[in-house]
């Protein structure tokens, strides 16, 4: 079966080559012809199981659909060589050929398309390059943007936002959610408004800024249905156990199924959380320092850190708040 898949493979090459060639009595090449040859060449090539030689053959098709000026069905083509690129565990190939293939589609005019292929390829190398995903989920989000797609954008540049927390790089990661939580408002979805306003007051008091912390909350009351949500009331309590250093009043919070059911990410920080008056990093000694209190104006001990955790793999399949 794979020998006569190959066999037809050859003849439909075969065919294409023949389609581009000229000659006295044929001036111009038949590119239609022979970008159908190519693909039909690739099909049998991916149908024998020949991976690399159906990659070429999709490869070939797309550049000479765009050379017709068929953005589309190159970028159909070049999506298909990223894939079988991807089966082929060939990952860097296979975001290349994504990439293309999402140019092509902007230049078709289709940006929600652009932006899936950019997820798609995003999705490809989340475990084995997490800083190279990001960028991509960053795009995607901006592709969707364009066509005022707020939704589909939050989506993208939340990915990227949990990410980069789980890379620990907490600031960035504060700067992607706040643009996630922009894009829900223009969605005006207030409910993962209030979710990402508390995943985002956790990374503020697991890096101990407390006062960063209540700044971001006050801001936050701005959105409506907020203060009368759930999580305000578990933010409110939160903070004041912080403030008075009830350890056991923030446990208490931080048990809760509402932050016990959130994102892996968020539900990490909480259970790291040290919380003033509990054990410090290194023992006894050396605490805290001492932060402006914006709720009473007085001073406490800011959270101290715990040393961080690495998240297992199955904690990469991160939902939704």
């Amino acid at each position: 079966m794979s020998t006569n898949k190959r066999a037809e493979a050859l003849a439909h090459v075969e065919k294409a080559e023949k389609c581009l060639k000229t000659s006295f009595l044929k001036w111009n090449q038949d590119l239609d012809g022979a970008a159908s040859e190519y693909i039909k060449a690739a099909t049998c090539y991916k149908n024998a199981r020949a991976l690399p030689e159906a990659r070429d053959m999709y490869v070939k098709a797309a550049e000479i659909q765009h050379k017709m000026k068929s953005p589309f069905n190159a970028a159909k083509a070049f999506e298909q060589a990223g894939l079988i690129s991807k089966e082929n565990k060939e990952l860097d190939l296979a975001v290349q050929f994504m990439e293309r293939a999402s140019l092509m589609f902007q230049e078709n005019g289709t940006p929600d398309t652009a932006a899936l292929c950019l997820e798609k390829a995003a999705k490809m190398v989340e475990s084995n390059s997490p800083a190279r995903a990001i960028e991509l989920y960053k795009r995607a989000s901006d592709v969707a943007d364009i066509e005022d797609r707020p939704r589909q954008s939050a989506e993208d540049i939340g990915k990227a936002a949990r990410l980069l927390t789980r890379l620990e790089r907490y600031d960035e990661a504060v700067d992607c959610f706040k643009k996630e939580i922009s894009f829900y408002a223009a969605a005006e979805n207030y409910a993962m408004i209030a979710k990402l306003v508390l995943g985002v007051i956790l990374i503020k008091l697991h890096v101990g800024d407390y006062v960063a912390a209540d700044e971001f909350f006050r801001s936050a009351t701005k959105f409506p249905q907020f203060i009368e949500s759930e999580e305000a009331g578990a933010v409110q309590e939160l903070l004041t156990a912080y403030d008075d250093g009830d350890e056991e009043a923030a446990r208490r919070v931080l048990s809760l199924p509402l932050i016990k059911y959130m994102d892996n990410v968020f539900n990490k920080l909480a259970r790291g959380l040290e919380i003033p008056g509990g054990m410090r990093v290194g023992g006894a000694g050396g605490g805290a320092p001492n932060v402006t209190d914006s709720l009473g104006g007085g001073t406490h001990q800011a959270a101290p850190l715990t040393a961080p955790a690495q998240l297992d793999d199955d904690e990469m399949e991160e939902g939704l708040c």
